[in-house]
């Protein structure tokens, strides 16, 4: 563990350094993460300019959930989908030889390389949305919601993480599989609304199929109340057992797909 926290900083250091030369970027960035918060915020106003609750979720609900959206994209982007892109070029450019050579763990490896700086700004914003929207509730948020939403969130990021991982995975078998990256943004964008907005199939889909709902919804659910947003009390405990099945599962499958890696020699 130790060893693999000091990679972790290492590679982060050298992220941080190369991005510390184009410092007029990073404000420009950090001025569009302003702007599509702001764009965000103004949708759930246009929302319930109209309406006081959509599904029992009132505006501060939204905004919760807006800014836990924020999070989870912002965390995606810093760490997990540039390493998995990685991954796939490598398995296609079967330059993955040149990781599985090295005396480390290969799956750590090829899941800490990349780091994406300025990304931390989602982050921030979203943790800012988020406590807003808590803090303009009329219900004292307890220190126990506190901490079960940020369980909540690193249970969410490992299962995001874990299917991601399958994802990479693929590409031992199939040549071309970046669209997939597209067809996860489209659908993680259903995230942006409370499951229980949908038809009763989509909500069991966006469950149990693709778990979207323990990735957004029952995180901010959890953090405002979830006797108030419909979120079933042991979420957490489902949440947990997920994330757990889902690494180990994915590990596993990692594993499997790099007994079918050829190598560059093939």
């Amino acid at each position: 563990m130790k060893r693999a926290i000091h990679l972790m900083l290492l590679f982060a250091r050298v992220s941080v350094q190369n991005f510390a030369a184009y410092r007029f970027d990073f404000f420009m960035r950090l001025f569009m993460s302003f702007v599509q918060l702001g764009a965000e915020l103004v949708i759930v106003y246009t929302i319930f300019h109209n309406t006081q609750s959509l599904a029992g979720w009132r505006w501060q609900h939204m905004v919760v959930l807006v800014g836990v959206y924020r999070i989870i994209a912002g965390g995606i982007r810093i760490y997990i989908v540039p390493n998995m892109r990685a991954v796939l070029e490598d398995i296609r450019e079967g330059t993955l030889d040149f990781v599985l050579l090295k005396p480390v763990n290969s799956q750590l490896l090829v899941s800490i390389r990349e780091f994406v700086f300025w990304r931390f700004t989602d982050i921030l914003l979203g943790g800012a949305a988020a406590a807003y929207g808590a803090a303009r509730l009329s219900a004292h948020v307890t220190w126990t919601q506190v901490a079960t939403f940020a369980f909540m969130i690193v249970a969410a990021f490992t299962i995001i993480y874990a299917l991601w991982l399958a994802l990479a995975t693929l590409g031992f078998w199939f040549i071309r599989v970046q669209n997939i990256e597209m067809v996860f943004w489209n659908v993680f964008e259903a995230g942006r609304y409370p499951v229980m907005i949908y038809p009763p199939w989509v909500q069991w889909s966006l469950t149990f199929l693709v778990p979207l709902a323990f990735i957004t919804t029952f995180p901010a659910g959890m953090l405002t109340g979830a006797a108030t947003t419909g979120v079933p009390p042991h979420t957490p405990l489902l949440a947990g057992v997920m994330a757990v099945v889902a690494l180990i599962a994915s590990h596993k499958f990692w594993q499997f797909g790099l007994k079918r890696y050829s190598g560059a020699s093939a």
